[in-house]
């Protein structure tokens, strides 16, 4: 029973830690996509022809 209650505590461990890298990862989109967006147009005034 000691055994059974060991894998599930290791599984749930491993269920956190799952979803903090998918969060993680998801958080790191988001950084990025709003400085893409701030920096956007920046450092080149003049048009393209």
């Amino acid at each position: 029973m000691q055994n059974y209650i060991k894998e599930i505590t290791f599984n749930i461990n491993m269920a956190e830690a799952g979803m903090a890298a998918y969060g993680t990862v998801i958080g790191m989109g988001i950084v990025l996509s709003v400085i893409i967006f701030a920096l956007r147009g920046k450092g080149h005034p003049e048009q393209l022809d």
